[in-house]
């Protein structure tokens, strides 16, 4: 009889140990305690193709005197966002070029300026997933921007000068070719398809003396 017993409890266990393997490994709703569950989502690579509109200041500031340009500004960007493991942080540098434009008129005369510029991003950004469609993603980082080319023209009684902002003229010093600066702003994934947000930025090296460009990124993007 004991010897029945030891062999119907090893026959218990056996049993009990195969169930729970198939259960854990068997099929699809296995329990997996994975940060990934924490947290909601798979985290995974992606890509934004993004274009934004970005108004923007050339401000001068010495001395306590402060004066400013409005500019507009359009890019058209790519980010590639690389996740950090399973926490949803993701890293993303990018690439953008970017046309900065104004222009201005004084009495009978008329100045236009034109910057052609490409813009380095590199940020730090979290992913909030509210709903398996929307997630919300603050950001933070900094970016180069290197300016390839620059043209200023004054239109004065039906003639044009026009001067590259980038070369020393007799009425101003040129242009430096790279600022350095920081960005911060608050995105919204919408559907894994699509990326909507809005942004600020604000060059930490000037563009010229005593200025630099500041100003908010508007931004529309199709998630890849």
């Amino acid at each position: 009889m004991r010897k029945f017993r030891l062999i119907a409890l090893a026959a218990i266990a056996a049993v009990s140990m195969s169930a729970m393997a198939q259960y854990n490994y068997g099929h699809d709703h296995q329990y997996k305690p994975t940060s990934k569950t924490i947290y909601g989502g798979d985290n995974e690579d992606f890509g934004l193709l993004y274009v934004q509109y970005n108004p923007s200041k050339l401000r001068y500031s010495h001395d306590g005197a402060t004066a400013s340009t409005n500019y507009n500004a359009i890019s058209l960007g790519y980010s590639y966002y690389f996740a950090l493991g399973d926490v949803p942080f993701y890293i993303s540098p990018g690439i953008a070029a970017q046309w900065l434009f104004t222009s201005d008129k004084q009495g009978s005369a008329e100045y236009k300026t034109n910057i052609i510029s490409a813009k380095i991003p590199i940020n730090l950004m979290y992913s909030i997933q509210v709903s398996s469609n929307f997630r919300i993603e603050p950001y933070a980082g900094i970016y180069g921007r290197i300016n390839i080319w620059g043209q200023g023209k004054e239109t004065y009684g039906g003639q044009s000068d026009t001067w590259d902002l980038f070369k020393d003229s007799e009425d101003s010093k040129a242009m430096k070719r790279f600022q350095l600066g920081w960005n911060a702003g608050l995105n919204f994934r919408i559907t894994n398809a699509f990326t909507i947000g809005g942004g600020y930025y604000m060059d930490l090296m000037k563009v010229a003396d005593h200025t630099r460009f500041q100003g908010f990124d508007i931004t529309l993007g199709v998630n890849l």
